[in-house]
């Protein structure tokens, strides 16, 4: 997974407002397919309780995840756009998540680039009212961030030197973590959360060390054992034998 170089760009139309491999988007009332603004209970009885995963509520449990010293991120995430997949200023995309797509805004205070590391099972939280998505990158991923500001090698923010500052905003593309919820929505607020240290979702990140995401079915591969996991009890041999094939 650390070196999938799949670029969803060129599955745009594929995976366009419908967010057709993976989260459900069915009706347009934003809960699902209910009408009557209930809770979904398509799962209950049948999956193991997991806060901020399927319908169980709470917050993700895991660690915290930290940047190195001097980096941080600037302002709140928010949903990548929805006709090209990225954030609009060139930067590639990262990871292979099909449908939770998120851009995060990063500052490199040091005066160098630096290389920050973000980890398999990192969260990332839908904070609007809306019945969106929450988020997991699936492969570890490796961000070379420039020094914001002026200078070599920077991030010019004027000819003159002056002007607003301009951020390195990386498009993190996530596997989704709630079936019944539909994909990111573009500029809809989003925000960090923990790295999961859920033993199934370890033993999927284990599963899938070393393998590389090509196309849509593959991406299916991994959300089908995503699924196992958020909706019901864990991954099946069916997943497992799936995630060898890669």
């Amino acid at each position: 997974m650390a070196h999938a170089a799949w670029k969803w760009m060129v599955v745009a139309t594929a995976v366009g407002a419908a967010g057709v491999l993976a989260c459900s988007d069915d009706g347009d009332d934003g809960d699902g397919g209910r009408t009557d603004g209930g809770p979904i209970t398509f799962d209950a009885g049948v999956n193991k309780e997991r806060p901020g995963f399927g319908e169980d509520p709470g917050a993700p449990v895991g660690t915290t995840f930290t940047l190195p010293p001097g980096v941080e991120i600037v302002g709140p995430l928010y949903g990548a756009s929805d006709a090209t997949k990225d954030c609009g200023n060139g930067v590639a995309p990262v990871g292979t998540g099909p449908a939770v797509l998120v851009c995060v805004p990063l500052r490199n205070n040091t005066g160098a680039p630096v290389q920050v590391t973000f980890p398999p099972g990192l969260v990332m939280l839908n904070v609007s009212p809306s019945r969106i998505q929450n988020g997991m990158l699936m492969g570890r991923v490796r961000i070379n961030v420039p020094p914001t500001g002026i200078g070599p090698g920077g991030i010019d923010g004027g000819a003159d030197g002056g002007g607003e500052e301009e951020l390195y905003v990386v498009p993190f593309h996530l596997y989704c973590l709630n079936e019944a919820r539909g994909p990111s929505e573009q500029d809809g607020p989003f925000e960090l959360g923990p790295v999961s240290t859920d033993p199934d979702i370890l033993e999927l990140l284990n599963l899938l060390e070393g393998k590389t995401i090509d196309d849509e079915d593959e991406a299916d591969v991994v959300q089908d054992a995503l699924y196992s996991i958020t909706e019901y009890n864990g991954l099946t041999e069916e997943d497992r034998e799936a995630i060898r094939k890669l």
